[in-house]
């Protein structure tokens, strides 16, 4: 193209010279005239990095090319002092012997060497054209720029050119020195500017960078810099073919080299702007560093000239993460944290916004003054509600490490956990653990420990919660007492400070929660952290006395202990003892007592609301479809931003116990999605794992344990998370239904802390861990698991069937047991519950019921299961009732109508993906040929792994007696002889390896409900 000249190497990186036809036409005509006899001056000027060498450089090829004599120098600024520095290098770089002897720096022969190094030059000029180049001219001595002046003076006549570049804008020692310069006959400026977009776009088509986000990068980090873009080209060479700079890449180092180029300040300065990212101007560089605006815009004129920075003096930034990293590195990083700081402050003057100030305090890595904690705090509600939840977090806890008053640390702690529940629950609940320990010295407020309350309540704690709601009643009661004795503000000289200080900033910022999208440098700030929705409270000190108060039975509290495991001498009689107290009186009256009705509509109680979170409301029973309606509002006005998850979760639980699953799962899935955008992977979890349960309710076997997983992937699988535990209950649960009970094994196995137990999450782990037990036929075990549920829900006041129907649960396993009286009773309290008018609970329990007639009469009830089950939209929970329909109605000896349940009941457990079940449907015709693949059995030990051997005989009565049958029990339940059980042991024996029952796989017993 016009104006191509050969490549110039620079970095490694080859490119042509490009848009410079005009300078490089002038240089030639200059050229032309100084052969002719008449020389000149020529001025180029440019910012920095942007090819002013490169012309000097071209007219010294073609000088040379056409044999002239050529001078060229340097300057530099650390030889600006030094006399006849630039006429010292142009001497050496001449004809030998001709022009190094006329250059004395002798003190007192200054003027004789400069008389004599104008003589030889101008006697060089006599013989040939002769051309002078310095570079860098901003940077030379004054003798050396007078004695240039003087040869510039008689060059029109003597055949001599002189080219000189700076870069502009750049301080002049002598700007008359110079405007003579450009007022000698013949003298011109080149400009050297920086590349068009065009002209970026040829080179980058030169270096084979054709990739569209290549491309547009290369132009935003360069702004037509040519040595940044050589620098941004040997970085994507080094790279490989991926453009990435990095803080010790070309580009960074060659901005450090062009930032030093442009001044002594520009350093300084560079550094400032880059503390101040994005809020750089004139005058906020020089507050802080202390200098006059007057001296800092042209530098920062002279760094966004040059592409450096982006933007102009009054609003400027580096291009560049990686830029702006490599200019703050250069720092100390006692200097650096110090530099923050003080941007910190300027910014905080200039009525910068929070988030920015808060910025800045973190890159400090300290709080230097008592402004800044609620700074930060302020900065802190702005980015939970934008979705930016880790940097939230960043600020909270730095502004914690500044407190030493225990009410206002206290404070900050609870904004900090409220945080770290969106990244990891766990984190959020070993810090309201902590708190909740600090509570017990009485260093919380009513207020503070009522919204620890709401927190505990949230993460499944209600234990906790409880203890929270009486240290507050506690408080408040003191804080009541305080106030009646006139000792009200009285505060310490530290409450005086932080109140001064919190005023500050609340009176800077509104009190407002920016919208999605806002712009968060004119979206007013809290000042504070807005107390979530759970923990407001206006009740006086003797309201909140009787707000530690749970409804119902007090036997689920932390520290007791459930009925005992499975094992040696367990006794049935203590475990029915159990049951009357867990089961609201299973040897007593049913559904007489508040805790199993009554106190059901007493949902204004704190422990029915910390409950409620779990449950739904309680007080709206007789209005179930305004509490779903009131639902379905809630998460449709929490759409906008990143809304708080309490009320979310509240929600959705509620859609699901009182729409059911197909109200809840579309919601489920949108803020699924929306917590993921908001950048809170805890939360998400959390909504997740409701996700789960609402399609194990579905009877989507296979999308819960998808939702499942993902919630677990979501968050550290740790031992105390609430999240974890409650998740991986409804994991367990799904793979046994599924037949995967070696994968449900695994997931029970992992360590659980024994404090997950005792929260609401915990009760699906307690039910899944039950389940495990009774498909393994240790019932003993499965039943204190399902009472254990019971004693902890009416505890808490969350005795509701219809978010887990622990009686009919408790009635299957002592129906195992053959205790067929007790098993009546417990489904009968749950018929008489108000959530008995549930579909779903209604079908569970009927067909529980339906277990314990005779077939006439169980084939009524299962009908009526059935029909429930159909109206609850739970395909799995109805393929468990058809198939027991189909097998009383065999019984009745009504086969064709058999066939046809038994065919529908197939279908659905084989749609659930709940094939063990499907394979136990009893066929009375044709039914689909089940898929090849046969269900995996566990495999978690050798002997394990060779179960597949083992026929189906062997199996079963091997399974039989890891139960503890006898050879002729085991014969009895067979129909064998004793014989035939010894042989199918003996074989069995030889398959696994083992050499007597005790050493026979416990996962056998998970085969009896096969068998």
């Amino acid at each position: 193209m016009p104006g191509q000249s050969d490549c110039v190497i620079a970095g490694g990186c080859c490119v042509n010279i490009v848009e410079r036809a005009a300078e490089l036409e002038s240089l030639d005509s200059a050229l032309n005239d100084c052969a002719a006899g008449h020389g000149g001056v020529v001025l180029v000027e440019g910012p920095v990095g942007c090819g002013k060498s490169e012309l000097v450089s071209e007219a010294i090829d073609r000088a040379t090319g056409r044999g002239w004599v050529v001078l060229r120098a340097t300057g530099a600024a650390e030889e600006h002092a030094l006399p006849l520095g630039v006429l010292g290098q142009l001497a050496a770089s001449g004809p030998p012997g001709l022009l190094a002897a006329a250059v004395s720096r002798v003190p007192g022969a200054l003027r004789e060497s400069t008389q004599s190094f104008g003589a030889a030059v101008r006697r060089l000029g006599a013989s040939g054209p002769v051309l002078i180049c310095v570079d860098d001219w901003q940077h030379a001595d004054d003798v050396s720029r007078t004695q240039l002046l003087h040869l510039a003076r008689g060059s029109r006549r003597a055949g001599i050119l002189v080219v000189l570049a700076r870069a502009l804008p750049a301080t002049v020692p002598d700007p008359l020195l110079e405007t003579e310069l450009l007022r000698l006959s013949g003298s011109f400026r080149l400009r050297a500017a920086p590349l068009s977009p065009a002209g970026v776009d040829t080179l980058l088509d030169e270096a084979g960078i054709t990739e569209g986000p290549s491309r547009r990068l290369a132009h935003r980090l360069t702004g037509g810099n040519p040595l940044l873009l050589r620098a941004v080209l040997a970085d994507f060479a080094a790279g490989g073919g991926a453009l990435e700079p990095r803080s010790d890449g070309a580009y960074a180092q060659a901005l450090v080299t062009c930032v030093a180029r442009v001044g002594a300040a520009a350093g300084a300065v560079a550094r400032a702007a880059g503390a101040l990212d994005g809020h750089a101007s004139a005058g906020t560089v020089a507050a802080l560093l202390d200098r006059p605006a007057a001296a800092v815009a042209p530098v920062l004129h002279a760094l966004a000239e040059g592409g450096l920075l982006d933007g102009t003096a009054s609003t400027a930034r580096f291009r560049h993460a990686a830029a702006r990293a490599a200019v703050l590195d250069a720092l100390p990083a006692a200097e650096r944290a110090a530099l923050h700081q003080g941007a910190a402050a300027v910014l905080r003057r200039e009525g910068a916004p929070a988030t920015a100030v808060a910025e800045r305090l973190l890159a400090a890595g300290g709080v230097p003054e008592p402004w800044a904690v609620p700074v930060l705090q302020s900065a802190a509600a702005y980015l939970l509600a934008a979705g930016e939840p880790r940097t939230a977090l960043d600020c909270l806890r730095l502004a914690g490490d500044s407190f030493t008053d225990p009410r206002r640390r206290a404070g900050n702690t609870l904004r900090t956990a409220e945080a770290a529940a969106r990244i990891d629950p766990e984190d959020a609940e070993l810090r309201l653990a902590a708190l909740l320990a600090e509570a017990r010295t009485g260093h919380l407020t009513a207020t503070d420990l009522n919204t620890l309350a709401g927190l505990l309540a949230v993460h499944g704690r209600l234990d906790e919660a409880r203890e929270a709601r009486d240290l507050a009643a506690a408080a408040g009661a003191r804080e009541d007492t305080a106030s009646a004795g006139g000792r009200t503000g009285s505060g310490s000289g530290e409450d005086a400070e932080a109140a001064g200080a919190d005023a500050e900033v609340a009176g800077a910022r509104a009190d407002a929660v920016p919208d999605a999208g806002a712009n968060p440098s004119r979206v007013a700030i809290p000042a504070q952290l807005p107390p979530p929705w759970y923990g407001r409270s206006a009740q006086s000190g003797a309201a909140r006395a009787g707000s530690g108060a749970f409804g119902g039975a007090t036997a689920g509290r932390a520290g007791d202990r459930g009925v005992g495991g499975a094992g040696a001498g367990f006794d049935t009689s203590r475990v029915l003892a159990a049951a009357g107290s867990a089961g609201g009186g299973a040897t007593t009256a049913i559904g007489g007592g508040p805790a199993e009705t009554g106190g059901l509509t007493d949902g204004c109680r704190p422990g029915r609301r910390d409950a409620a979170v779990w449950a739904g409301p309680w007080w709206l029973e007789e209005r179930a479809g305004g509490a779903v309606a009131g639902a379905e509002a809630q998460l449709r006005s929490a759409l906008g931003g990143c809304p708080a998850i309490e009320p979310v979760l509240h929600a959705l639980r509620t859609l699901l116990y009182l729409g059911g699953p197909a109200r809840a799962l579309p919601w489920c899935a949108e803020f699924a999605e929306r917590t993921r955008e908001c950048a809170a992977p805890g939360w998400s979890a959390m909504v997740r794992t409701v996700h789960a349960e609402a399609l194990f309710r579905q009877g989507d076997l296979p999308g819960a344990e998808a939702a499942a997983r993902t919630a677990l992937e979501l968050v550290p699988r740790s031992a105390g998370s609430t999240v974890v535990t409650g998740t991986a209950g409804i994991l367990a649960q799904v793979l046994l239904a599924r037949g995967r009970a070696d994968v449900a094994a695994a997931e029970l196995a992992r360590p659980v802390a024994e404090s997950g137990h005792a929260t609401v999450p915990g009760l699906a782990y307690l039910r899944a861990r039950g389940r495990f037990h009774l498909a393994a036929g240790r019932c003993h075990a499965a039943l204190a698991d399902f009472l254990e549920i019971g004693r902890r829900m009416r505890g808490w006041g969350l005795d509701r069937p219809v978010v887990l129907p622990w009686r009919t649960d408790a009635a299957e396993a002592l129906l195992g047991l053959g205790e067929a009286r007790q098993a009546d009773r417990f489904v009968t309290q749950q018929l008489a519950l108000p959530d008995a008018a549930d579909a779903w609970v209604q079908g569970v329990s009927l067909r529980q019921r339906a277990a314990l007639l005779e077939p006439r009469r169980r084939k009524t009830l299962l009908d009526r299961s059935t029909q429930a089950l159909r109206r609850s939209g739970d395909r799995y929970e109805l393929a468990r009732t058809l198939a027991e329909f189909g097998r009383t109605l065999l019984e009745c000896g009504e086969t064709a109508r058999a066939t046809m349940v038994n065919r529908t009941a197939w279908h659905l457990a084989d749609e659930c993906g709940a094939y063990p079940l499907r394979d136990t449907v009893e066929s009375a015709g044709p039914v689909p040929a089940p898929p090849a693949a046969p269900v995996a059995l566990p495999a978690r030990s050798a002997s394990c792994a060779r179960l597949a051997e083992l026929t189906d005989s062997e199996r079963r009565v091997a399974a039989l007696a890891v139960h503890g049958d006898t050879n002729r029990e085991i014969a009895g339940k067979l129909f064998i002889t004793v014989s035939t059980v010894e042989q199918h042991l003996t074989r069995a024996y030889r398959k696994l390896g083992v050499t007597s029952r005790r050493q026979l796989p416990v996962e056998l017993q998970l085969m009896l409900s096969e068998a």
